[in-house]
């Protein structure tokens, strides 16, 4: 057999693993939206009927289900079984630089609630305990969507295309969230949804930070609602469930994020990067046999 003919056999194995990928990531999507969607019908049913037992195997879903199974874990595992670049803290970018950037978009997208003071109605612990709170719905779509979803497109598509089905798929993604999260089910909020997701996951393939992103996420998602009158005050089980949760994940990405920088792990074609930007990560081959 010739090398072309070895090469196009290469091509189409390549090309059939990336299918395969995407379709299994696809489908961690869908039993996860199927088990939100599942969690908001029993809520509904639960405040309708004031039948305890549906309230309570719609939090077993969510809670035990849907956000730690489907959310997180599984896409970790296979994000870690197919090598997806995923990163926790800046490798090749400054931290300050990327905390600085970070919060002059939380600023700036919040300014009018937070120029009206409106914001500061409430206690400081109120804000804390509403922030760590709506961490449970925002923080948790990232190793789905940012790490599994993003990475398995990205092996088969563009990069533009990739981050726009991501998007879409996100903004799509809360037309199940009809109950717990009406607003998300207009056109409106749904192009602001993807709009907005888009710009977090530039941010996030340009800063290298997934921890960090997803907090300004959260950040966002937090002064929203209570921009809409919504606002997670109380320290009651779900509070502890979400703590629970966050401390998990992002443990296990510390330590990720420790592996990968004692094995210099990296990847500079899965990331933006500036023109003129000389970290040693993003020397080439060349470069690095000479040094």
């Amino acid at each position: 057999m010739d090398l072309y003919a070895r090469t196009l056999i290469i091509v189409k194995q390549n090309s059939m693993k990336s299918n395969q990928r995407i379709i299994i990531a696809l489908t961690v999507f869908a039993g996860y939206a199927a088990t939100m969607f599942a969690s908001n019908i029993l809520m509904e049913k639960a405040m309708l009927t004031q039948i305890e037992n549906y309230e309570m195997l719609s939090g077993v879903l969510l809670g035990f289900v849907g956000i730690p199974l489907l959310s997180i874990i599984l896409p970790l595992y296979l994000a870690n079984k197919w090598k997806i670049p995923y990163s926790v803290w800046p490798k090749t970018k400054s931290a300050w630089l990327v905390v600085f950037i970070l919060l002059s978009y939380i600023i700036l997208g919040n300014y009018s609630i937070i120029n009206s003071g409106r914001l500061f109605n409430y206690s400081w612990s109120d804000l804390t305990v509403h922030y760590f709170s709506s961490m449970l719905f925002h923080v948790t779509y990232y190793p789905l969507f940012a790490i599994l979803i993003l990475g398995t497109l990205r092996g088969k598509l563009n990069l533009t295309l990739s981050i726009a089905f991501t998007a879409l798929f996100f903004a799509l993604y809360h037309l199940v969230q009809y109950h717990f999260f009406p607003g998300g089910t207009t056109f409106k909020m749904q192009v602001v949804l993807f709009i907005a997701f888009i710009a977090n996951l530039l941010l996030y393939l340009w800063s290298e930070s997934l921890l960090l992103v997803a907090m300004t996420h959260s950040a966002n998602g937090a002064i929203g609602l209570i921009e809409n009158g919504t606002i997670f005050n109380e320290i009651d089980f779900v509070f502890y469930l979400t703590i629970v949760i966050i401390i998990g994940l992002f443990s296990y990405l510390i330590y990720k994020e420790v592996l990968q920088r004692k094995r210099r792990e990296y990847d500079k074609r899965f990331w933006l990067h500036i023109e003129g930007n000389k970290h040693p990560l993003l020397r080439s081959d060349s470069d690095n046999n000479n040094s």
